[in-house]
């Protein structure tokens, strides 16, 4: 066969103060492929592409591109050897145009230094039209969409006429519909010769979108796979180095006919977002509310929790009418909220484990009016959600941003339960974090369940929704329009009512099944 490969690293290492970030790894990336590279948090990935976008350079082992040997020793060499790099955070302008932002230091200039924006935008309008993508290039890049933002990035990268394109979770933040798109735009960047390394959490993409899939654990290479002669199941395994057995646990089961509801709301309504909701959430089940982006399904949360107002309506909370209207009515109510933004909502970044988790009682860990921590009690707090969920840290000064993402989302539920909660409530419990902390998670709040609390979570992954909940809530537009119990739920369906749609045929559910 013919070496197609674009580039090739050959027994890549690169070491940190006592880890060893990659190790031995080879890793190859053919001319017109896209190329996932998936596999647990600390798995090597970011110091891999770091490697290839001139953050980093390897202590040992050969990079080969168009069959030469290169060294990068910055980002601009790295560019310049036609690689770019889309990060989760946009290396963007938000005061500069788009049309600024695509060539930004490369601006076409006139006679006398000056920039000749006509051609300026002209050129980005250009790339922009390639791509296919409405985003006006005289528009501040602050004023975009996150869609818009990535688009910019992607067109920035192709103004470079690059080869390589490397995505870091590049749909974290979209919907649905901007997903389609930007798998629309992958494959025809593949069509046209170019290369996509591609690292994604959602295995179900990487599986839509590669060629090939290269899996790394714990810094080494476990091993590259043909998409096609693989599946979910060894790609997990490979990543997690063991079997996880029934991946979502056993059911949780809860007769609601037995049951009286813990929380219900009754013709309940968000201004510009919900309307006329009514539901009940039964002791020991686990609700999901289901919807895209836009649906009101976040804010519905939100809501329940005291974040965002009521317009009108009712709660009750164990049978009594009660008032929420802000978060510490919900706390004495016994209603705990972890909300899908980890890093800005969730983690506080510059504290330590301990005091991330236990913060939240802190008024009960004083002496002295307040002016003294019961150091000793805090850390028996600490210590009794540590061994309940499977905390792992290296010591309670650490900051919790040095764990892993799984690890921070245990931290953070546990903050909320050590408010004695009897209503937990997660929006996207495990966004952004790996496949094996997924299942932990999951573990968790199955355990929570049997224990008598009572979860409801919205979740933008439809597994999660299948197999986890106890009964799934579709939210379109504000309005409850269908609803599966356990037994009942079907994932075509489920996509379809998100959507405003209904399947009622095997005709219909074939051509939505193309259409995904």
């Amino acid at each position: 066969m013919v070496n197609n490969n674009l580039i090739s690293l050959k027994k890549i290492t690169k070491t940190f103060p006592g880890v060893v970030a990659v190790n031995n790894v080879d890793f190859d990336v053919r001319k017109g492929e896209v190329h996932a590279l998936v596999g647990e948090n600390g798995a090597g990935k970011s110091t891999l592409i770091k490697i290839l976008a001139g953050v980093y350079k390897p202590d040992e082992g050969v990079i080969h591109l168009d069959g030469k040997d290169v060294v990068f020793g910055s980002t601009q060499e790295s560019q310049a050897n036609k690689i770019s790099v889309i990060f989760q955070e946009f290396n963007l302008m938000p005061s500069l145009t788009v049309a600024e932002n695509i060539f930004i230091g490369r601006e076409p200039k006139m006679l006398g230094g000056l920039i000749n924006w006509r051609k300026l935008n002209k050129d980005a309008g250009d790339i922009l039209d390639k791509l296919d993508v409405d985003v006006d290039p005289k528009k501040n890049v602050g004023d975009i969409t996150l869609a818009g933002k990535q688009m910019v990035e992607i067109a920035k990268a192709l103004s470079f006429e690059t080869k390589l394109i490397i995505m870091d979770e590049p749909t974290a933040t979209l919907t649905e519909k901007e997903v389609k798109k930007l798998f629309e735009i992958i494959r025809n960047l593949r069509d046209r010769g170019i290369s996509i390394i591609y690292i994604s959490h959602r295995l179900e993409e990487a599986f839509a979108l590669s060629d090939r899939v290269t899996v790394l654990r714990d810094g080494k290479k476990i091993g590259t796979k043909n998409t096609k002669e693989t599946n979910e199941n060894e790609i997990i395994e490979m990543m997690v180095g063991k079997v996880i057995k029934d991946y979502f646990g056993d059911e949780v089961k809860v007769d609601i006919e037995k049951k009286e509801p813990i929380l219900e709301v009754k013709d309940y309504s968000i201004a510009d977002h919900i309307y006329d909701i009514n539901l009940k959430l039964y002791k020991g089940e686990i609700l999901s509310i289901a919807g895209i982006l836009g649906s009101g399904a976040h804010h519905l949360l939100k809501s329940l929790y005291g974040i965002v107002p009521i317009k009108s309506g009712e709660v009750f909370f164990e049978g009594k009418k009660v008032e929420i209207n802000k978060p510490r009515d919900a706390i004495k109510l016994g209603i705990g909220f972890v909300s899908e933004d980890r890093k800005d909502d969730g983690a506080l970044p510059d504290m330590s484990v301990l005091q991330n988790l236990s913060i939240i009682i802190i008024k009960t860990l004083t002496f002295l009016k307040g002016l003294v921590i019961k150091a000793k009690r805090e850390k028996e707090v600490f210590d009794d959600m540590k061994d309940k969920l499977d905390i792992k840290f290296s010591d309670y000064n650490q900051k919790i941003i040095y764990l892993s993402g799984g690890n921070q989302q245990k931290v953070i539920i546990g903050r909320t339960l050590v408010t004695n909660c009897k209503v937990l409530i997660l929006s996207e419990p495990t966004r952004g974090i790996d496949v094996g902390a997924k299942a932990e998670i999951h573990k968790i709040m199955r355990e929570l369940a049997r224990k008598g609390i009572s979860i409801i979570m919205s979740s933008s992954e439809l597994p999660e929704l299948v197999n986890l909940s106890t009964r799934t809530i579709v939210l379109y537009k504000g309005k409850i329009v269908e609803e599966f119990t356990r037994e009942n739920i079907d994932e075509e369906k489920l996509v379809a009512s998100q959507i405003g749609q209904t399947v009622n045929n095997d005709k219909d559910i074939q051509s939505l099944s193309e259409a995904k």
